[in-house]
């Protein structure tokens, strides 16, 4: 708030509201996606009863766009920054979701696959506790110490 001031923030507030709004009615437009709930800010998540949802996840991120899958429902959102607020950029990321959902609607019931098949088959597991396991063994490798790197950018275990 320091760069842009009260009047700023306020500006791009409405900006970003005025956006989301915008992103949401033309996304109840599209057959075979909902918007999920009534988004009053400015994340809009998104599933479908008609297909794979995480299908469209990689059809958008195939096409360089970074958005963040959910689970319960499946779905995933957009969250609209002030990046989405410039001119065209809204109306490009709409107009390419009906190019997606338009190529996945030729074969609806076809299986995701990819990372979001895995994040989708995560869901599927009925002890939740099983998820929180390998969730803790994969961050405790990625951050563990107990490896020191080669000069060939291998890990090795440290010497103890």
């Amino acid at each position: 708030m320091m760069a842009v001031g009260e009047d700023g923030y306020i500006e791009w507030t409405r900006k970003i509201i005025t956006t989301s709004r915008k992103l949401q009615a033309e996304l109840r437009k599209i057959d075979a996606i909902k918007v999920l709930g009534h988004p009053e800010v400015s994340v809009v998540a998104i599933g479908s009863d008609t297909f794979a949802i995480y299908r469209l996840w990689n059809a958008l991120n195939d096409r360089g766009y970074n958005l963040n899958m959910l689970q319960f429902p499946s779905s995933f959102h957009i969250c609209v920054t002030q990046h989405w607020t410039q001119e065209g950029a809204v109306e490009r990321l709409i107009s390419i979701i009906k190019e997606c959902v338009m190529e996945i609607m030729k074969d609806p019931k076809k299986e995701v696959d990819g990372v979001a098949a895995l994040y989708g088959a995560a869901q599927a597991i009925p002890d939740r506790s099983l998820v929180k396991e390998v969730t803790d063994g994969f961050l405790e490798a990625c951050y563990s110490t107990s490896s020191m790197p080669l000069d060939n950018g291998y890990l090795a275990p440290a010497k103890t």
